[in-house]
């Protein structure tokens, strides 16, 4: 049975991902500290996916190559189709040569064809980890999830270990003989997804629920704030997808749709967005830069706290109808993920 929240979080993930890459090159200065607010609402959202999409396949009952045959099947299609049509889109704008179309296509088992394509690479790598620890996790418990979480906290932590001393003793992209390494990394969104579905933390006092879920955000938004504001050797840490930072966004919004349900025709509109959410994911860069962007690019809007917010409502729209239209064709599930239901 689908629980409803997913759909919820799937939909807003798949929002935050059009927010982050809908915010046009600044008219002037005083453009700056909106552009930090939509980068800051929209940096969790690929780890929001992925501790989602965690919470649901893991642990899994399929044994390894079962899990692998469904999940692929299921990601590389549409994320081969999409590729494919980046990269034939780029070269007939003049923007790639022949050599570098075939060598993209090339690398892309191992390299994204553009770099908002990062997210599936990650994926993928969570798909192949997911039946080797599922039967741990099949037989840990709360207490054992707890302690292999707070490591992983820790590891968000430890970048700034760099700061303080002066020196590279943490590399946030992955340090092959620390000793945290094997806990660190995407694979505990993972953890912390399969967490918040089999304990999940539920506020009897709704206001109590705010209140922590607000404390979340603010302690979240702090360390990018303080970087951008006051010290900037702190932003690459403080912004990345590993960081303290975005944990805490992603815990504080998963506990936001836990608590709290929707109006019914807000749900009913994330259920259809979350349905063609993966589609949506691959086509929206080339909904939005080279269809939205061209549109507004003669009739900018004086603000960006308005200009934004309609671009990307705008481009989900779009990617919206697309993905409408796509599913009537035959094996639209190799083109967006999705089949019309008969």
């Amino acid at each position: 049975m689908q629980i409803q929240y997913f759909n919820n979080l799937r939909a807003f993930a798949c929002y935050l991902v059009i927010l982050t890459h809908s915010a046009m090159p600044a008219v002037d200065l005083s453009f700056g500290p909106f552009m930090v607010l939509f980068s800051i609402m929209g940096s969790p959202s690929s780890e929001l996916f992925v501790t989602m999409s965690s919470s649901l396949l893991a642990p899994t009952r399929l044994e390894l190559l079962a899990f692998y045959k469904k999940r692929f099947s299921k990601l590389i299609p549409p994320f081969f189709f999409w590729s494919f049509i980046f990269v034939i889109i780029k070269f007939f704008q003049n923007e790639l040569t022949v050599s570098e179309s075939i060598n993209k296509l090339l690398l892309f088992p191992i390299l994204p064809v553009t770099g908002v394509y990062w997210f599936v690479y990650a994926i993928c790598g969570l798909y192949l980890i997911i039946p080797i620890v599922s039967p741990w996790l099949k037989e840990s418990n709360k207490k054992t999830l707890q302690v292999i979480l707070a490591i992983w906290f820790l590891t968000l932590l430890i970048p700034y270990l760099n700061l303080i001393f002066h020196s590279n003793i943490y590399e946030i992209n992955g340090h092959y003989n620390f000793i945290t390494v094997y806990l660190g990394g995407f694979i505990g969104y993972l953890f912390l997804g399969v967490y918040l579905r089999q304990y999940p933390i539920i506020f009897k006092r709704k206001l109590k629920g705010i209140c922590i879920i607000s404390a979340l955000i603010v302690l979240g938004a702090t360390p990018l704030l303080y970087a951008y504001f006051v010290d900037r050797k702190f932003l690459e840490i403080a912004s990345h997808n590993l960081s303290i930072t975005s944990a805490l966004f992603v815990t504080s919004i998963f506990l936001f749709f836990q608590n709290f349900t929707l109006p019914d025709p807000i749900e009913r509109a994330m259920n259809i967005i979350a349905k063609y959410s993966f589609g949506i994911y691959l086509m929206h860069i080339l909904v939005i830069r080279d269809f939205v962007w061209v549109l507004f690019e003669s009739n900018r809007l004086s603000h960006p706290l308005l200009e934004t917010p309609l671009i990307s409502l705008l481009s989900l729209l779009i990617c919206l109808i697309i993905c409408r239209l796509i599913v009537l064709l035959p094996m639209s599930r190799y083109i967006i993920g999705v089949e019309k239901q008969s």
